[in-house]
């Protein structure tokens, strides 16, 4: 799928109220992103397709799908999110892994891959939404970059999935407590419409 570049990487913020939307209409909106261009240190640990991939491992194109349905951009703290929510969702995770990821992703990320003190906030965060929404529903083995999952509304892809958007705020409110003032964070969308997070908008 060919994707329109109209904002810069760290202004790209789908938020939550994309609901009548195709999950195709907003992934066109979101900056080019190649395989290639994720270190081997992460591919090692993040690509489906290595042999030491953890749980929850998946490919690029159907992890921007997963991004979109949770309401997340792409800052380090965005991608903690969405890695915690989908290893989360996988049913081989255990607390062994989630540790073993957060030593891995604090030690031996290259520098702007790292993950920082409030990232793995963020992860953890991720981690425990999915294990309270869909545990154990291996989100990363749903052909969500395929169709008919294209073609269906942000709304009704949410719905099929059990993902249900106040879930979502009640773990970005706590995101508020446990990693405030970041630009991450104050654009989360915790109560409701909000017009200056919605996608072609810049986020402060």
């Amino acid at each position: 799928m060919g994707r329109r570049i109209d904002l810069k990487w760290d202004e790209w913020n789908p938020g939550l109220d994309t609901d009548d939307m195709t999950l195709a209409q907003v992934l066109a909106s979101m900056p080019a992103a190649e395989a290639e261009d994720v270190p081997a240190i992460i591919r090692k640990y993040e690509n489906p397709e290595s042999p030491d991939a953890l749980p929850g491992a998946i490919s690029l194109k159907r992890h921007d799908c997963i991004h979109v349905l949770l309401g997340r951009g792409l800052h380090v703290q965005d991608e903690a999110f969405v890695i915690g929510a989908t290893m989360g969702a996988a049913s081989e995770i255990t607390g062994e892994i989630v540790d073993f990821f957060i030593e891995v992703s604090t030690t031996q990320y290259p520098k702007h891959w790292r993950f920082e003190e409030e990232h793995i906030a963020s992860y953890r965060l991720g981690v425990g939404f999915a294990m309270d929404n869909m545990a154990g529903q291996n989100l990363h083995l749903i052909p969500l970059e395929e169709e008919p999952w294209q073609s269906k509304t942000v709304r009704q892809a949410r719905r099929d999935l059990g993902i249900v958007k106040e879930e979502l705020r009640a773990y970005f409110r706590k995101a508020e407590l446990l990693v405030p003032g970041t630009r991450a964070t104050r654009r989360l969308d915790t109560s409701g419409h909000r017009p200056d997070v919605q996608l072609g908008h810049k986020g402060e």
